[in-house]
């Protein structure tokens, strides 16, 4: 066997032999589903992991590993790359490994920030490697729905049916806000914030999958069923970053489906946006009172500050620090409650202004692929991080977390899509457009 592998190298160059075998259909379908395996590690495991290292050690051998020689077999997947997108993605990474090397006020070692530019980046190919395989990406979206909506249920069930909490306004809005399952310390995000945006993701995809794709009476049933759990836990978890990012993406996909059962949702939307003020005004109201929760005095120390970061910023990984001074106490908190300032603080206006050219450039670029239904879903949770942003999300430059699957999943299903007129046969990594 490897004489003859020695002699097909011979005849036809090292680089043949590589995209013959790439071309196989069988080892094809086989790298899907390991990268398939390994992605639902890093999703799924925020819900069945309560210990961190445990978790981190499983996406190193199941999702990185494998992600790093299907990327080197591929060499380094220049059709991936070889677009705006593709180019303003690497310079926004170089950007992030320079800035924590040369920056004084970085927090680590450039070995540090060398291994989390390549984990995000090889997150980010997996993504968009299993998203060229439409038909199994929505397979795997849905068995990742079934998985959530049922640690959703699980959590409404267990909240209020064995913990017995108030199903009360007052109750949940200051005590219970939903962070954790309750038991085992499974599905525990350890904050409402984190745990709210997390489902609210999935509050999308599901979305997309009752209006984009076909599905029978017994799926529809299933998705209705986990709309209403996921739907649940993000308006109980009272992130209200979740509730509008969630809000902006659902709209966005109805409009992008412009169908029989988009126009029904269109409808129930509007309607329950018509009604909500009369049955919840009270706490509307108190809503409303609350602002923004302090953030804009957080906001305004940023502003004031500004001229001491704005060209190079504080450093990869720099807190931003303020203090509440209540009559109880002093309450401090150690970014800027915005991702868009704290991205600014840390990596100064180049930073700032490469992560804006990337987002721009990946709605554009779904926009202009926006009759594939993947490219409708990748905008829609493209708008959703981008709105959970303006409030919540503290940093996405760090090892993996829950807040990979608000940003790094959407910029990997927009960097996977093809132009419509560019696809080639599904039969191997190899047939890609160049």
């Amino acid at each position: 066997m490897a004489r003859e592998a020695l002699s097909a190298i011979k005849r036809e160059g090292l680089m043949g032999v590589i995209q013959r075998y790439d071309m196989n259909p069988s080892l094809s379908r086989c790298w899907v589903w390991i990268l398939a395996f390994g992605i639902f590690v890093q999703v799924a495991g925020e819900l069945f992991n309560n210990d961190g290292s445990r978790h981190a050690v499983q996406m190193y051998i199941c999702l990185f590993a494998p992600s790093l020689v299907l990327l080197i077999w591929q060499r380094f997947a220049l059709y991936l790359w070889g677009n705006i997108s593709g180019l303003i993605f690497f310079s926004m990474l170089l950007w992030v490994f320079f800035h924590g090397v040369m920056h004084p006020g970085s927090q680590g070692g450039g070995g540090y920030w060398f291994k989390v530019s390549l984990l995000i980046c090889l997150y980010v190919f997996s993504v968009a490697t299993l998203v060229r395989r439409t038909s199994k990406f929505n397979f795997f979206l849905l068995f990742l729905v079934a998985i959530v909506a049922f640690f959703a249920w699980w959590t409404i069930y267990y909240q209020f049916g064995v913990l017995d909490r108030k199903f009360e306004y007052n109750a949940m809005r200051f005590a219970d806000r939903f962070s954790e399952l309750g038991w085992n310390g499974l599905a525990d995000f350890k904050h409402p914030v984190v745990a709210g945006l997390y489902f609210g993701v999935f509050a999308v995809v599901i979305i997309y999958l009752f209006v984009g794709s076909n599905i029978n009476v017994f799926q529809g049933f299933f998705l209705a069923l986990a709309a209403v759990g996921t739907f649940g836990y993000v308006m109980l978890s009272f992130t209200r970053g979740a509730w509008f990012a969630t809000l902006a993406g659902i709209i966005l996909l109805l409009i992008l489906f412009p169908n029989r059962r988009s126009r029904y949702l269109i409808c129930l939307v509007g309607l329950s946006l018509l009604v909500a003020p009369f049955v919840f005004w009270n706490e509307l109201q108190y809503e409303m009172l609350r602002g923004v929760s302090g953030r804009d005095t957080i906001w305004r120390s940023w502003f004031e500050r500004l001229p001491e970061f704005w060209l190079f910023g504080a450093g990869a990984g720099a807190s931003f620090n303020y203090v509440f001074d209540y009559d109880s106490g002093e309450y401090p908190v150690w970014h800027a409650h915005n991702f868009y300032f704290q991205l600014w603080y840390e990596y100064g206006v180049f930073g700032f202004a490469l992560f804006l050219l990337l987002a721009a450039s990946l709605l554009v670029k779904g926009w202009q692929c926006r009759t594939l239904p993947l490219a409708r879903l990748g905008l829609a949770l493209m708008v959703y991080a981008l709105v959970a942003m303006i409030t919540d999300i503290d940093s996405v430059f760090t090892r993996p977390s829950p807040w990979w699957v608000v940003v790094w999943v959407p910029v990997g299903i927009l960097l996977g899509i093809r132009q419509p007129e560019k696809q080639k046969s599904d039969t191997g990594y190899a047939t890609v457009a160049r």
